[in-house]
């Protein structure tokens, strides 16, 4: 009987390591997923999705998030995209006009294009890019992101809006 009291009993650094360690479970439990939020879904839109997404993106800038640098894209010449604006006037129901705007460059001028087999696209000189292009919120509705991603280099950028 006496050995089942002193196993019950918890010394109070033990209490403060438990204590520390549920905290710290809580934490990562609370703020874990801060990264899961802007994960865009890459799976292929419907039309009346693209078309959605198109009109989200009409008329505005999107800055990149620069918190880990500026990535290089290899698909897009080696270039750094610093920004990214897409034009008012939609050419069809499902495609923007696009402006790049490059670090220690000229502006380059694109098209975004959304294909039913393939999701958005980007479109330069009139060849297709291999950049995969997708459009998110973050879970609150308070954010919104672009992204490109090199088809061959698996390069993420990240486009904060303006």
């Amino acid at each position: 009987m006496e050995e089942t009291k002193q196993n019950e009993k918890l010394s109070k650094p033990k209490i403060a390591i438990l204590a520390t360690f549920a905290l710290v479970l809580l934490f990562i439990f609370t703020f874990g997923c801060y990264g899961c939020s802007y994960q865009p879904v890459f799976e292929e839109p419907t039309i009346e999705e693209a078309i959605d997404v198109v009109s989200r993106l009409a008329g505005n800038r999107w800055e990149i998030d620069d918190t880990e640098g500026i990535p290089v894209l290899p698909e897009l010449f080696g270039l750094s995209l610093k920004e990214i604006s897409f034009g008012n006037a939609v050419v069809q129901t499902s495609e923007l006009e696009m402006t790049l705007t490059a670090t220690n460059r000229a502006v380059l001028f694109g098209r975004l294009v959304f294909d039913e087999d393939g999701g958005f696209a980007m479109y330069y000189e009139g060849d297709a890019l291999p950049i995969t292009i997708s459009y998110s919120q973050s879970r609150d509705g308070q954010s919104e992101m672009v992204t490109l991603v090199g088809e061959e280099s698996n390069t993420h950028c990240y486009y904060l809006k303006i």
